[in-house]
């Protein structure tokens, strides 16, 4: 009997070699670009390294505060259903769809609204402003504000990756838990944490990733000052702005490389990639 063809193998492969060739063309365009001595001059640059490890550090931090309160959020949608529940599910996800800027202007709008109710001659609102002006003090054009800017970016997209792993962990083995004798938070602990781990890590990963290489929220909210909230992402703008080209590709790369090395890392580690499919085949 003459064998067939498989014209659909070959096409799903074709698409899955065409996006991956474009990925590839996209990044060897911009090493091709950038020379020696432009990146040279980047990797030793004072001002860069300064760069990196505050958004290592941003990032880390808004990853920890997202993941924190991601898990228990998470499971929340997860394993509980009541009235209302889908307007928070709904709200959730609207971080995910409205652009980052919006997120740093919102941010702004914030604790300027706040500010404004320290006029208020009723007492309890009067309070209210001025906590809420103490923080813009605290958070506006300073590093925490760019941890707070990174966290609102991140946060949905720890929980939506989060609870994915939790509703694909059958309810039933907590309930068998507690017929022995476990609370509901023991069970979590016991028994649900540890299988939703890959998940978690693959949440927390993503939401580094984000965290990372945001810009628009970054620069409203933390501004982009050398040496004291530039990071990556604002100091490639700033770059670009003064008609650097090639370091602004350098310190571009320099993101693409620390970002491939986590993803390496997690495979080799794990075994498994950020959204938890096996390495190999």
């Amino acid at each position: 009997m003459k064998k067939s063809i498989p014209f659909f193998k070959i096409f799903t492969i074709s698409m899955l070699l065409f996006v991956v060739f474009l990925i590839v063309v996209l990044f060897a365009a911009d090493i091709a670009y950038v020379d020696g001595a432009s990146m040279m001059e980047v990797l030793t640059a004072e001002s860069v390294r300064q760069a990196f490890f505050l958004s290592m550090y941003t990032s880390l931090t808004a990853t920890l505060l997202s993941i924190l309160i991601a898990v228990p959020a998470a499971y929340a949608l997860s394993r509980y259903s009541f009235r209302g529940m889908i307007v928070l599910d709904t709200i959730i996800d609207l971080l995910i769809v409205i652009p980052v800027v919006v997120v740093g202007i919102s941010i702004l709008v914030f604790f300027r609204v706040g500010s404004d109710l320290v006029e208020s001659s009723f007492l309890p609102v009067r309070w209210i402003g001025q906590m809420v002006q103490a923080g813009g003090e605290v958070f506006v054009y300073s590093k925490p504000g760019i941890i707070m800017a990174q966290f609102f970016c991140v946060v949905s997209y720890a929980i939506r990756t989060i609870k994915s792993t939790f509703d694909d962990i059958d309810p039933r083995t907590e309930q068998v838990a507690m017929t022995l004798g476990c609370t509901r938070a023991g069970a979590f602990g016991r028994i649900t944490l540890p299988l939703a781990k890959h998940g978690i890590i693959a949440g927390a990963v993503l939401s580094w990733v984000r965290a990372f290489g945001i810009f628009g929220a970054i620069i409203i909210v933390g501004g982009s000052v050398r040496g004291r909230t530039e990071v990556l992402p604002t100091a490639i703008y700033l770059e670009l702005s003064i008609g650097r080209l090639e370091h602004s590709l350098a310190i571009s790369l320099l993101m693409v490389v620390t970002a491939v090395i986590v993803l390496v890392t997690l495979r080799l580690v794990s075994g498994k990639s950020l959204f938890g499919g096996s390495s190999s085949s």
